[in-house]
């Protein structure tokens, strides 16, 4: 700093003093702009869910279908899906999905869960028309996160065959999803 300034800004500071102020009068200094970048990246990734499937009370003999009930698939936007599978359940027969007695527990009840059709894959065929949605028979939902990510639902089109007589109790299964994307 020179002379002059010093000379400059001390009567400032001391008349500010005076009158119960503080102030001074020297110019203030900036530096910058400085930009910085904000970025993330985005993985793809998915989580998949289902509601469980009640057909309720049903009498023996006759055929029962339910196709209330999705399994939620939510991935991001243009992720790639290339499976959606379900296996056989806890009690298949080979490939016949079966639901097991709580009380007599050798005693089974059928069911199918039909690969649900359509873009969206929201309609159900016919009970028991359908190819049976298993690890074979899978759903390709890549188009579901073409355009948008988040929550998507797939119906679940279970269905229980006519012309079975096992005894009366509850029967339950419980079968697992999967889901394969890169």
């Amino acid at each position: 700093m020179n002379k002059n300034a010093r000379v400059r800004l001390l009567p400032s500071i001391v008349l500010g003093a005076m009158g119960g102020l503080f102030a001074v009068t020297a110019n203030a200094l900036t530096a910058g702009p400085s930009p910085f970048t904000v970025s993330a990246t985005i993985a793809n990734f998915c989580t998949v869910s289902a509601a469980n499937v009640g057909f309720g009370t049903i009498n023996a003999g006759v055929a029962a279908t339910n196709t209330a009930n999705s399994v939620t698939l939510t991935c991001n936007k243009g992720v790639t899906v290339s499976s959606v599978a379900l296996d056989n359940g806890s009690n298949a027969s080979g490939t016949q999905k079966r639901m097991k007695g709580a009380v007599v527990t050798t005693d089974f009840l059928n069911y199918n869960i039909d690969v649900p059709t359509g873009a969206t894959f929201q309609t159900c065929p016919a009970a028991g028309a359908g190819p049976e949605w298993n690890a074979t028979n899978t759903i390709v939902a890549t188009s579901l996160f073409t355009t948008t990510g988040g929550a998507k639902l797939i119906n679940i089109c279970a269905s229980i065959p006519a012309a079975q007589f096992p005894s009366a109790q509850l029967y339950s299964d419980i079968v697992n999803v999967t889901v394969t994307y890169n």
